[in-house]
């Protein structure tokens, strides 16, 4: 089978049949300009019938972060590799070339990360790093803290698919990349030096940037865009110069405006969730919370 640099296997579509599952949630990070990273969650409150279905040959990967104990023996390239019961954190690295099958025994709860090898090709020239030719591990399952973190990050984001997350989804892209370039590349990776964070121009261009636009879903590309950066560069200098991501700081710049709306002119909720750029006054109500610690309704009587 010819092999293609980028295929369809970040679809949800796809990725539900191959499990037999309704089409999963999937949420898509576009960091590269090829081809997006893919995070999906894939969970069955039981087992599968049979093994999962083939997977076209594709020069790309996948990592599974199991949530919850699996029963599950792997064949790769057609052989037989038991991975019997793991724990939560348990780490799966497939080649999308070596068509993985799982026979899977029990329920499962997992978060799947998709990247190609076109994305870790642009991402490692961005960084200055040359010869990643494929990532790989010597186990079938292992424990990895950092995906582990990253998995438990992406849940609500990937249970709230619909909602706009676009620099936080970008962000955790980026470090998943640093992270499995770095622990499963074949390549040196030059030890991380300190950016000089954003010149003045370049920090003052992108914050009246987003203040312009604080209603709108920007990707880390778009704002990086606005400095002349590639995205991996923006991203660490932007931290380096607020020390917040730009994620972080937007979140803090549309609740402060839902701060000055909520004492001022006397706004519905569900309005002030769209001045602002929330999707609705749930995620307006949920992102309010856990900055605030109180909800927009309390936080305004309390306020009054």
């Amino acid at each position: 089978m010819t092999q293609s640099s980028v295929g369809d296997s970040y679809d949800g579509a796809v990725i539900g049949d191959r499990f037999r599952l309704a089409r999963p949630a999937t949420i898509l990070a576009r960091t590269a300009s090829i081809a997006p990273i893919g995070f999906t969650r894939l969970k069955s409150d039981r087992a599968p019938p049979g093994r999962t279905m083939d997977v076209p040959a594709e020069n790309a990967y996948l990592f599974h972060v199991q949530l919850r104990p699996v029963e599950v023996d792997m064949w790769i390239n057609g052989k037989c590799r038991s991975a019997t019961t793991t724990v939560p954190g348990s780490t799966f690295l497939f080649d999308l070339s070596s068509n993985p099958i799982a026979e899977i025994r029990s329920s499962f709860d997992n978060i799947r990360f998709y990247v190609s090898q076109a994305s870790l090709d642009e991402f490692a020239f961005d960084q200055g790093i040359r010869g990643i030719t494929g990532l790989a591990s010597s186990r079938i399952a292992f424990q990895d803290r950092v995906m582990w973190g990253l998995a438990n990050a992406l849940l609500d984001s990937v249970e709230h698919a619909n909602e706009r997350s676009t620099l936080f989804i970008d962000h955790v892209a980026l470090t998943f990349c640093a992270h499995v370039v770095k622990a499963y590349g074949n390549a040196a990776v030059p030890h991380e030096t300190a950016s000089g964070g954003l010149s003045p121009w370049q920090l003052r261009r992108v914050l009246d940037f987003i203040s312009a636009h604080l209603h709108d879903d920007h990707s880390i590309a778009e704002l990086a865009h606005e400095c002349g950066l590639s995205s991996g560069y923006f991203s660490r200098a932007f931290r380096q110069t607020t020390g917040e991501t730009p994620h972080q700081w937007v979140m803090r710049r549309k609740i402060e405006r839902a701060r000055q709306l909520l004492l001022g002119n006397g706004l519905g909720l569900a309005d002030i969730a769209l001045v602002c750029g929330f999707v609705d006054q749930s995620h307006f109500t949920r992102v309010f919370t856990k900055l605030e610690g109180d909800s927009p309704g309390r936080w305004r009587r309390r306020h009054y």
